[in-house]
């Protein structure tokens, strides 16, 4: 394994998963086990030359080098938590000036949506209903609207073409959106 990379790749996929169960049994989640299995196998690599086989296998290594990540990967745990337990908690309530300018915005996009969907024409409409929002396959409108499954595809992308350019209020086809009342702005 002495620098060969194929050789450690063969060497992982052998044992990964017995140093991962080895783990999990010393952690609490299996993140937490992936997590030490990966640093065994990093460590595993960073010290190859000084690694001792016993039985010519490498397994005990793992499992013990497995035990002593898992060990200060807790007692680090405890240290980080013990310290947060420590700080002086929040007594601030958190500004959700943001979540209000977020659904400001989505009432807006929406608005500006149903508003470029009523300006195509009933036909352009009926595909986008059928093929996006209730997500139906070209064939099936087709069948249901008595038409070619190519004329559905066609209208189709030139309805999704202009929802597009509707979509953008610089383009000058839709009125950008209203403004916004006083007491909808945000400070």
């Amino acid at each position: 394994m002495d620098g060969d990379g194929g050789a450690f790749a063969s060497l992982f996929l052998r044992h990964r998963d017995r140093v991962f169960v080895h783990s999990l049994r010393l952690v609490k989640t299996p993140f937490e086990a992936e997590d030490v299995t990966a640093m065994v196998f990093l460590e595993a690599w960073r010290c190859r030359s000084r690694i001792r086989l016993v039985n010519d296998s490498i397994l005990g290594w793992l499992l013990i080098t497995a035990t002593n990540v898992a060990r200060n990967k807790i007692r680090s745990t405890l240290r980080y938590e013990r310290l947060l337990r420590k700080l002086p908690q929040d007594q601030t309530v958190p500004d959700h000036s943001d979540s209000v300018a977020d659904t400001v915005d989505q009432d807006r996009r929406s608005e500006l949506l149903h508003q470029a969907y009523r300006s195509l024409g009933r036909r352009d409409q009926e595909v986008i209903a059928l093929c996006v929002l209730e997500d139906m396959s070209t064939a099936e409108v087709s069948e249901l609207l008595g038409i070619p499954s190519g004329t559905v595809k066609s209208r189709l992308s030139r309805a999704k073409q202009k929802l597009s350019q509707l979509m953008n209020p610089q383009a000058g086809f839709l009125p950008a959106p209203r403004p916004l009342k006083p007491e909808e702005e945000t400070p």
